[in-house]
């Protein structure tokens, strides 16, 4: 999912409305919630920054997140490195009994020029980087979503799309994706989840193999859904030429994927920390 919310942050003219208003997906997410497989769905948390707060009012948010964790100002200096913020929480409700529901998430402070979001090969390179091993993907094709009567009401913002990688070389996934996005003169936020209309597709299935390096094997493939991501990145007043970056995601992690041992709470912050750095890495350049 990480992949498929980086590629839908393309290039789209300044909305005027809220976010919840130019980008449905998002307000579904902080409002009704995403099924993972349980009795009741589960809302995403409402963005850390809102828009259109003042400067003190952003300063006073970051350092209520940050409180107790991290200096403030190691936490925005100019740095790949600076610190950041991640949470893994298995212990969710909801979700079924085989597949518990999960959340990862993430806050950092970045130095670069906001306009680089708007261009093609900054976001190429971010995309890249978020496929992981063996990584591949693009946009399903409009035939065949004409094919599956599936309706693009605005292309500039929305995309449905596939991807095939291996997390933490243990799962391979192949999943679709359904992508929106939306611009504000303060931010960009880009959601997405894995589309319920591709369940059980012959060509764009959503599912998950076992994955064996050692031996060189791939395990028979499973159903897999319930899982959503947005991210927000918002225009900074101070430090200047600053953004803060924040991810949310929910998913449900199948028995299978790692035999019932606790993996993502020690893997998933290492990999949360190399894209960071990767992320901060591109936005600092010139």
């Amino acid at each position: 999912m990480h992949a498929l919310v980086l590629a839908s942050v393309l290039v789209a003219p300044a909305q005027p409305a809220a976010h919840e208003e130019a980008n449905p997906l998002y307000k579904t997410l902080i409002g009704d919630g995403i099924d993972v497989g349980g009795e009741a769905k589960l809302k995403f948390p409402k963005p850390t920054l809102a828009d259109g707060l003042a400067k003190d009012k952003q300063t006073a948010a970051i350092k209520a997140l940050i409180s107790g964790k991290v200096n403030y100002d190691e936490f925005v200096r100019v740095s790949p490195v600076a610190p950041q913020i991640v949470t893994v929480d298995t212990k969710l409700p909801g979700g079924a009994k085989t597949a518990p529901a999960r959340s990862t998430q993430v806050w950092f402070v970045a130095h670069g020029d906001f306009k680089k979001l708007e261009q093609d090969e900054f976001l190429d390179k971010l995309i890249g980087a978020g496929k992981g091993t063996g990584g591949k993907g693009g946009a399903v094709p409009a035939a065949d979503l004409a094919k599956r009567m599936i309706v693009i009401a605005d292309p500039k913002r929305e995309t449905v799309g596939y991807v095939e990688f291996d997390f933490l070389d243990k799962v391979r996934l192949r999943l679709t994706g359904h992508a929106m996005w939306s611009r504000t003169g303060d931010s960009v936020v880009a959601a997405a989840e894995i589309d319920p209309r591709f369940k059980g597709d012959k060509d764009y299935p959503n599912e998950w193999r076992s994955v064996d390096k050692a031996a060189g094997t791939v395990g028979n493939p499973q159903p897999w859904g319930g899982a959503a991501m947005y991210l927000k990145i918002t225009k900074l007043h101070e430090p200047e030429g600053a953004v803060f970056v924040e991810q949310h995601i929910i998913f449900n992690e199948p028995d299978g994927w790692f035999d019932g041992k606790s993996i993502l709470t020690s893997k998933l912050p290492l990999v949360m920390r190399e894209s960071v750095i990767t992320f901060r890495k591109e936005f600092m350049k010139k």
